[in-house]
């Protein structure tokens, strides 16, 4: 019933269990769709229309840092949130060039990433 309030929010990545993490971590406060991959964020994206996107950058074939930019020229009101293990400096530049909202490094400081979807929202 008070699922229509929730804020929807969409993870993108290759290890399922990232996802589920995530997914037990925000689920009580948003309403979570899960993409393995750029390709299935795509067409996810198009049916579930996500406030925000946690994007993993490093992914087999279609990566985060092409797939940030498809995103932002597709649907500019999507904020993007990109996660990543080991991310570089230009990468980081680069995905926010392209219109990330932030950079997070794995693991995850989910307290910290709370912040930014909250912060991402108000926007």
């Amino acid at each position: 019933m008070g699922d229509q309030l929730k804020h929807k929010l969409m993870v993108v990545d290759d290890n399922p269990q990232n996802c589920e993490l995530i997914k037990q971590f925000f689920e009580k406060n948003y309403d979570i769709e899960i993409a393995y991959g750029g390709e299935e964020a795509i067409s996810k994206i198009y049916n579930f229309n996500p406030a925000v996107i946690l994007l993993d950058i490093m992914m087999p074939r279609l990566t985060g840092d092409e797939l940030v930019k498809m995103i932002k020229v597709w649907k500019p009101e999507i904020h993007v949130i990109m996660v990543s293990a080991n991310i570089s400096p230009e990468v980081k530049k680069e995905c926010m060039l392209h219109g990330a909202f932030a950079c997070i490094t794995k693991p995850i400081d989910f307290q910290h990433l709370k912040e930014t979807i909250e912060n991402a929202l108000k926007q």
